[in-house]
């Protein structure tokens, strides 16, 4: 094939070829497995595909006992079904590093006390999964990009030159489309990132410190290939709590491994048609027996036990919701108790205030009455997040909504020296929601965005539809919110500004009026881009008759 197309065909690749002996031990020497894929970049990326989305890389091990499962063979068999074809070539650069990184993984893992030397060894070594997958494909242009001199200045420019699409492209879209574990599919698509902005996209950042170190290192002692061009070393070391010494002492030299004595079998499982059988009976045996029941209620229990400490995803989601909900039980019940007493001392000091002769002492009374109407509307305000009023549905387009928030805010905007954008809507969404407190929940978004951004920036409301779901995306060239405030941001009372900080209430409500129109408010992280918050409400179903407006 053409090599300007290799990198668009790579990325369609089922999965990655295993040679005939990793597969021939799978079924019948499982403990020959770990040694094997030391060697055979192929046979790990398959051991990592078994885990289950939500493994934890802790649980990852090249411990001969889990590959007694029958999963993995008849992943095998389906495989060489579908795809006739070659296994990685051996001994190129890619399969060099890929070896070498992950020897380097495990002796750092070990040594920081990290409990996942062999998910680190492992992600390691398929860290090259683009270059594999290339040279599978095409290897003549697999090996074009390394004789480029423009290679070292940008890795990147020469890919896309040779390939169509970089190294960092098809390694995002493989490990989504094979569906790797959590934890390995987010560093292995974002192995080129700084770790300061990997931290925040990333599931683990320990593993992603810990692998991209060893990649790094790798490539610089033996084929750059481009796969940690942004790494900071220090940052990695410094984070690992490490030294350069001790990256030089554990990373000094490599493991001599002696490899197995290959087969006499063709190295190529497509030319052995005898080895589909030999997995399938093989799985279908350890089925009917106990060891594989074991095994799985094994790891079942081990992904419910994941599943509980897992601290992202819709996990975070629920426990945030959660956490607002008895908060909004516990602001109703202590402002209901709180308004009682205050409205007792707001009375009386109202009353001595007409009797009193003394100038000092009516001043005193005076600031009490002021402060208890303060406090007053704080609470009023804390019941409107704890008990908001009923929704009242009406029809609107999605673009009224936007005008009716850029024209309350735009004076806002001009007095801070900030320009308000409205971006182009779809003039065909309609949704059936709260006019009034949808409005609020946007504009809330919109003023928060406009305080947290500096004189001459910008706050941006567009508005897309995804499905069946509108999501009007809120921007601003603001600093962004500090990971430390990411999990409090909806918090009441917490503010991010220190100076002419607010009561932080905003947030909150706009979350309470988003859930009781049937709308969420999530905070969207970017990588090195502007802050984003998003609104997503279902769509109204427009029927034959047109379009319902709400009432004026």
């Amino acid at each position: 094939m053409p090599g300007k197309a290799a990198g668009r065909s790579a990325v369609d690749l089922p999965w990655l070829c295993p040679n005939t002996d990793s597969l021939v031990a799978l079924a019948e020497r499982p403990v020959d497995v770990p040694h094997l894929a030391a060697n055979d970049a192929a046979l790990t990326a398959l051991l990592l595909r078994t885990q289950s989305a939500a493994a934890a890389p802790e649980s990852f091990s090249f411990s001969g006992d889990r590959f007694l499962s029958p999963v993995i063979l008849e992943a095998a068999a389906t495989f060489l079904d579908m795809t006739p074809g070659a296994c990685v070539p051996p001994l190129t650069p890619a399969t060099t590093v890929g070896r070498v990184a992950a020897q380097f993984a495990a002796r750092i893992a070990s040594h920081t006390g990290r409990r996942f030397a062999d998910g680190a060894a492992a992600l390691a070594q398929i860290a090259p999964v683009g270059w594999y997958a290339v040279a599978v494909v095409d290897p003549p242009a697999a090996r074009r990009p390394l004789f480029d001199p423009a290679f070292v200045e940008d890795s990147s420019a020469v890919q896309r030159q040779f390939w169509a699409i970089d190294h960092d492209t098809i390694a995002r879209r493989l490990a989504t489309r094979w569906r790797l574990p959590l934890w390995a599919a987010t560093i292995l698509g974002n192995l080129n990132l700084p770790f300061r902005t990997a931290r925040r996209v990333v599931s683990e950042p320990d593993v992603f410190a810990v692998v991209q170190l060893a990649v790094s290192w790798a490539e610089e002692c033996g084929t750059s290939l481009g796969l940690t061009r942004t790494a900071d070393r220090g940052e990695l070391l410094s984070h690992l709590g490490m030294s350069s010494a001790d990256l030089g002492r554990l990373c000094r030299t490599t493991d001599k491994e002696t490899p197995l004595a290959p087969s006499d079998l063709d190295q190529n499982p497509h030319n052995v048609p005898l080895l589909r059988n030999l997995l399938r009976a093989t799985a279908v045996a350890r089925r009917r027996n106990g060891a594989s029941l074991v095994l799985r209620l094994e790891d079942r229990i081990d992904e419910l036990y994941e599943q509980l400490a897992e601290p992202a995803g819709t996990v975070g989601t629920r426990l945030r919701d959660a956490k607002l909900e008895a908060l909004a039980e516990l602001a109703a019940g202590a402002g209901h108790e709180i308004n009682n007493p205050l409205a007792v001392i707001s009375g009386n000091a109202q009353r001595l205030i007409r009797t009193e002769q003394d100038a000092d002492r009516g001043e005193t009374l005076r600031s009490i009455v002021r402060q208890t109407q303060r406090i007053a509307g704080i609470l009023r305000d804390l019941m409107q997040f704890a008990r908001p009023v009923k929704p009242a549905p009406g029809r609107f387009a999605a673009v009224e909504l936007m005008t009716a928030v850029r024209n309350d805010l735009d004076p806002v905007a001009a007095e801070r020296g900030v320009t308000l954008e409205l971006a182009s809507a779809p003039a065909d969404v309609w949704l059936d929601a709260d006019f009034v407190q949808l409005r609020h929940v946007v504009a809330a978004l919109v003023r928060n965005g406009v305080e947290a951004a500096v004189k001459g920036g910008w706050v941006r409301l567009g508005c897309e539809t995804a499905g069946k779901l509108a999501r009007f995306v809120v921007e601003d060239s603001g600093p962004g919110l500090e990971p430390g405030a990411v999990e409090h941001a909806f918090d009441p009372f917490y503010c991010g500004r220190a100076a002419g900080r607010g009561r932080g209430l905003g947030l909150p409500t706009a979350w309470q009026f988003a859930r009781q129109n049937g709308a969420d408010v999530q905070f969207v992280p970017t990588i090195d881009g502007p802050t984003r918050f998003v609104v997503s409400i279902p769509v109204a179903v427009i029927g034959t008759e047109g379009a319902e407006r709400r009432s004026a």
